[in-house]
């Protein structure tokens, strides 16, 4: 039984995000609580962070507190093994402009 007192929306591909320090971020799900991406570089448990999430003309920079890291295995990128994470970041702190963002980014894509 799923606990999220938000629904989840799979965006894998057709959101992109950008984190400091954090390469190759890929965007699984979004909902109005927090995000779930996956990264090629290890993001600390416990530890806050600024997000940017941007489709097409729509684009927003939350905060949040990465809640799972998780190794998912090694992937093949330029003739080398790099390691896998799959991170989950609960929002913080969210003011109702960007409340509103949020909210029409993930009707944008429900939509679709």
């Amino acid at each position: 039984m799923d606990k999220r007192g938000a629904k989840r929306l799979a965006v894998r591909g057709q959101v992109s995000g950008r984190m400091v320090l954090v390469e190759s971020l890929e965007v699984e799900d979004i909902s109005m609580t927090g995000i779930r991406f996956r990264s090629m570089r290890r993001v600390g448990m416990n530890s806050r962070h600024r997000i940017r999430i941007e489709r097409g003309d729509v684009s927003i920079v939350l905060k949040g507190n990465i809640v799972r890291s998780t190794f998912k295995g090694l992937q093949q990128r330029e003739a080398k093994s790099m390691p896998v994470y799959e991170v989950g970041m609960h929002f913080e702190s969210m003011s109702d402009k960007e409340k509103q963002t949020l909210e029409k980014l993930i009707s944008i894509l429900d939509n679709e």
